[in-house]
């Protein structure tokens, strides 16, 4: 495909059309129960990395679409439409429990044999291993209902009942695939790994971060702020990401 032919192209993965010139692509991957509006806060580079945030099925622009059963099947029909844009330095970052997704295509390019990202993002969540350990498992529908309140209100919009209850639909899809996502091997990846914690998270307190180190390079960092920080993209964070990924990307 060339590069003309993508400019013109608006992929079903992504809210825009990737940037030719970037030097680097960070594919963005939204919350649980979340499309890719979450990153409406965030810039659309940071030294320039390209911040793509992706579109999962079933949420926002693709309703219609049936919600993904499982975290490797949804990577790998992901990789498939992301992959006219694998043709540069790429890595994966997410929050909470969608941070598996990026872990799954990881592990799935390893066994094609590349290109391999150059650096995995896991803010405010477990190793795979530990899969089981977050409480997320163990909400019931009214606790669904007040967690997709939390996340709308953190968006700065209004939780209006019929939207928290598509919302909750949503969540509760995402919590069943976390449920069914079962590792209990590490596997050492083949890209460095940035483990995000946030000093004031009563969630994934940053203290049950840790086991990352198992899956090959890891460095571990606690930002200040909540579990919803996230969604504004702090200066921390941003300086983390330019850190990370310029390491591993030229010029």
């Amino acid at each position: 495909m060339t590069e003309r032919k993508r400019r013109r192209s608006r992929p079903t993965w992504l809210l825009r059309t990737p940037d030719p010139e970037a030097r680097a692509r960070l594919w963005c991957l939204p919350y649980p129960g979340s499309g890719a509006s979450m990153y409406h806060g965030w810039p659309a580079e940071v030294d320039g990395i390209e911040l793509c945030p992706v579109q999962l099925p079933g949420r926002e622009n693709r309703l219609r679409e049936p919600l993904f059963e499982s975290y490797a099947a949804v990577a790998a029909e992901m990789l498939e439409g992301l992959e006219p844009y694998l043709d540069r330095p790429f890595g994966f970052i997410s929050h909470c429990g969608t941070v598996f997704i990026g872990y799954e295509a990881t592990l799935l390019l390893m066994e094609r044999g590349g290109p391999l990202p150059a650096h995995l993002f896991a803010s405010s969540m477990v190793p795979p291993h530990r899969a089981s350990w977050p409480s997320i498992l163990k909400l019931d529908e009214e606790q669904v209902g007040a967690l997709v309140s939390d996340l709308m209100r953190a968006r700065g919009a209004e939780p209006l009942p019929e939207l928290v209850d598509m919302a909750a639909d949503v969540m509760r899809a995402d919590v069943a695939a976390y449920g069914r996502f079962d590792k209990t091997d590490p596997v050492e990846l083949p890209c460095p790994i940035t483990a995000i914690g946030w000093a004031g998270d009563t969630q994934i307190p940053p203290e049950q971060m840790g086991g990352w180190e198992s899956y090959g390079e890891a460095r571990y960092t606690v930002l200040d702020g909540g579990h919803w920080s996230y969604l504004q993209a702090p200066a921390a964070l941003l300086d983390e990401i330019s850190r990370s990924m310029s390491a591993r990307v030229p010029g």
